[in-house]
């Protein structure tokens, strides 16, 4: 029995329908492996010296300044402390304008990790360090002067890295570094500016742990106290984000990889009945064969898996190459951890898939030696049960996420919902007496066999619908946001405008024929109850992810682009209009109050009506609108939004220099750098796109293959009973087409339905429709049904030779 399950192996490996069950193992394993590598590299990074990822051994960070009694008590414990200032402002040099994300640190930064600069140095007053993409932006180089505000500062040189910069594939704005003590001379800051302040502490674990003890309670909203191994950090967020990236399309090139698989497990299975059937009758017990199965798989999952792990490595070194200057970070070496993972999931796909087709074969009665049409009956349910547990399994482990598993699985069951509807239209021309008789022919064999045929469109379908849904996904994640963004859309927006300078800006865009959004006061605040219960314990119950301060306002009407869905617009005393989706997140309804902290005062208001807001608009929009008597006593900053044609940047420039404590964001700049960040993360999804390819061609081919004998069979009856050559190639062609058609059109609807759950729910983007789906898929099934079913050679060949081969 040893010898017959390695001369088996060796068979099956050179010609059987279990080459395509190792490919298909090996493709799931490669596109598990491939990601969870990246996430493994990505975070092992953080973890190779926590200290040097945040620079310090605590930080304190937030977007209010430290009180001053706060870091002598640091100090007077025998703690070193570094303060430093973060925001973003306009650099202005030789003409050009650049939005830059400005730090400002001391002398003692940084405490760990290396600060690199070129040429090497010390930060010092009166110089800026500016990054290699802000050189190349403002076409300077060391010794220039570029102003910042009212300050002019002599370039230094070049800012290299930051040791607690990190993975930051989002940061769009270039960075610049200056010395703190230069900040207050720009004269950039008022009353309501927004800065983000870090202090880094330095000291002994035990000192660090008393006064963070004494710390903590007197922190405000917005201010966190941080350590090495916190998950809390802009790198491990940014991570996050970049490993959810990928995770869709490698459970797809998963899923498409089990689809394959089980097509061939079953038709092995078919296929063997007639020789366990015969061992049996030989004396072959049932434990023997059991052993001879087993020995079968597990050296198929071992090939299946190693080649998977060798692609799969290859897979994710093409991802990192894709991803570019996006990592600035050095990776460590991966670990043991993503190889286990996928040497798991081999082994769970391999048991999930078998268990039915093996015990078809043990359950083969000795009589089927004798009569070929004796055979193990195994319940449908359990082998679909168990199939749709994995699937679920599957996806919401590696998915993360129930939700997205569930999209997936709901995706599925309409597919298979349609596809069941569009075969019995498509079956029911079977009883039409019109047509050619290739064509009544075709009707007629897929007629005879429902369940058969239902299989043949589901695997054809199944890997349409999954290779085209992320296809969908990558373009709206890539491409679809710019897209539907109109050639005059606001590209500049003005903030910090002081109350005097309404007037004098309004003049300058109003002289020069811009058209811009309205005006609004900005007052920073933070939501901190509603109805008296702290936000922090509904939004911990409900998902967490409001903790920021936010852009508070007034407006006697209704902000642009804005849309009332419960209530009425009014700005009488005491009221405020809700954002619909942050009403959602905390179960607001019209007449509740909310409680927010301003600058540590508390003020309340009552929910009076929910807006729907377009947040694609690129113009100012806001979660909170208040009445004007809420926000009475509080400074505010304005600002606003417009269009800034090419030919019209002097107007920047003028708007620069008259008003310095005026901060203009090009977002046109930003842009532009998101799209080459999208780019760069449309290359690494490509090259998981390449393997979801690889996996619907594989379950095409497993299709194909696994109904190679019977259609032979069928073919050499036809031919025996007269049907010419041209009679049978005309009838598979026809069952080609229809198959390639009636999957196609599920295909494009099971898609549709699934991105008009996904990417309002998952990506918050807006569904809109994708007329080319419903004209390329159905021609993709049938030209790729038309390749790979001549491929499988039923069209080759002689009567004689097609006789021989069934003998």
């Amino acid at each position: 029995m040893a010898s017959l399950g390695w001369g088996l192996i060796k068979r099956e490996i050179a010609s059987g329908p279990l080459r395509l069950f190792v490919l298909a193992l090996a493709l799931c394993v490669a596109s598990i492996l491939s990601v969870t590598l990246v996430a493994d590299r990505l975070n092992g990074a953080l973890q190779v010296s926590g200290r040097d990822y945040i620079a310090a051994d605590r930080v304190l960070a937030g977007s209010r300044a430290a009180e001053p009694e706060w870091l002598s008590e640091a100090e007077e414990r025998g703690q070193q402390v570094s303060q430093g200032q973060s925001f973003n402002s306009v650099l202005f040099a030789n003409e050009q304008l650049q939005l830059a994300s400005i730090r400002a640190v001391d002398n003692a930064f940084p405490f760990y990790g290396d600060l690199v600069l070129a040429p090497a140095g010390k930060v010092r007053p009166g110089n800026i360090w500016l990054s290699a993409r802000l050189l190349a932006l403002l076409q300077v180089s060391p010794g220039d002067r570029v102003e910042l505000g009212n300050l002019e500062l002599t370039v230094a040189g070049e800012l290299v890295s930051e040791p607690d910069q990190g993975f930051s594939p989002f940061l769009l704005a270039p960075r610049a570094l200056m010395h703190l003590d230069d900040v207050a001379a720009t004269g950039i800051f008022m009353e309501g500016s927004r800065s983000r302040y870090r202090y880094l502490f330095k000291g002994e674990d035990n000192i660090l742990n008393e006064y963070a003890d004494w710390l903590e309670p007197q922190l405000q909203q917005g201010q966190n106290w941080r350590g090495p191994d916190n998950a809390d950090t802009p790198v491990a967020r940014s991570i996050t984000r970049a490993e959810q990236f990928f995770r869709l399309a490698s459970l797809i090139g998963v899923l498409l990889g089990i689809l394959a698989m089980a097509i061939a497990l079953g038709y092995f299975s078919r296929r063997e009945q007639d020789r366990i059937a015969l061992l049996k009758t030989l004396g072959a017990g049932r434990q023997s064969l059991l052993r001879w199965l087993a020995r079968l798989l597990s050296g198929l999952m071992l090939l299946g898996a190693t080649l998977g792990a060798a692609v799969g490595y290859g897979v994710h070194q093409l991802i990192l190459l894709a991803l570019g200057d996006a990592l600035a970070v050095p990776l460590p070496p991966p670990s043991l951890t993503p190889f286990l993972v996928a040497g798991g999931l081999a082994l769970l796909t391999t048991v999930m898939l078998s268990v039915v087709p093996m015990l078809r074969l043990l359950k083969v009665p000795p009589l089927r030696v004798l009569r070929n049409e004796a055979e193990a009956y195994i319940s449908p349910w359990l082998s679909g049960g168990i199939l749709l547990a994995g699937t679920v399994a599957l996806s919401w482990l590696f998915a993360g996420s129930l939700g997205l598993a569930a999209g997936l699985l709901l995706g599925l069951l309409a597919l298979a919902l349609l596809l069941g509807g569009l075969c019995r239209g498509l079956l029911a021309l079977a009883r039409l007496p019109k047509g050619s008789v290739a064509f009544r022919l075709a009707l007629s064999r897929l007629n005879r066999a429902r369940l058969a045929t239902l299989l043949q469109f589901g695997g054809v379908a199944m890997a349409l619908f999954l290779a085209s849904l992320l296809w969908v996904v990558r373009g709206e994640l890539t491409e679809g946001f710019l897209a539907r963004l109109p050639a005059d859309t606001h590209n500049r927006f003005l903030i910090n405008i002081a109350d005097y300078q309404l007037d004098p800006v309004r003049q300058i865009l109003n002289d020069n024929g811009l058209d811009s959004s309205r005006f609004y006061p900005i007052v920073r605040g933070r939501l901190v109850q509603v109805n008296g219960v702290p936000v922090a314990e509904i939004n911990s119950e409900r998902g967490g992810g409001l903790g920021r301060e936010l852009n508070l306002t007034w407006s006697d009407q209704i902000p642009e682009g804005n849309r009332i869905i419960s209530g009425q617009w009014s700005q009488a005393e005491g009221g405020v209009s809700v954002e619909s989706d942050l009403a959602e997140r905390l179960g607001l309804t019209l007449g509740d109050t909310l409680s927010l902290d301003l600058a540590g005062q508390q003020v309340s208001a009552e929910v009076r009506n929910i807006r729907e807001v377009d947040w694609d608009s690129m113009k100012p929009n806001f979660y909170l609108v208040l009445s004007p008597d809420v926000l009475a006593d509080y400074p505010a900053a304005w600002m606003a939004s417009f269009y800034l044609p090419e030919r019209q940047k002097a107007v920047e420039v003028e708007l620069i220099r008259a008003f310095p404590t005026m901060t203009v964001f090009d977002v046109e700049a930003l842009l532009q750098q998101l799209r080459t960040i999208l780019a760069q993360v449309s290359q690494a999804l490509l090259v998981i796109m390449a393997l979801v390819t690889g996996a619907s061609l594989l379950v095409l081919l497993a299709q194909v293959e696994a109904t190679l004998e019977s259609r032979r069979r069928e073919l050499v009856l036809l031919r025996t009973l007269g049907a010419s050559n041209r009679v049978i190639r005309a009838s598979l062609r026809w069952e080609w087409l229809g198959a390639g058609l009636v999957a196609g059109l599920a295909a494009a609807l099971a898609v549709e339905l699934c991105v008009a759950v996904l990417l309002p729910w998952w990506l918050d983007l807006p569904w809109q429709p994708h007329p080319r789906l419903w004209l390329a898929l159905p021609g993709l099934g049938a030209v790729l049904l038309l390749i790979t079913g001549r491929a499988g050679g039923l069209l080759s060949g002689t009567l004689m030779n097609r006789l021989r081969q069934w003998g």
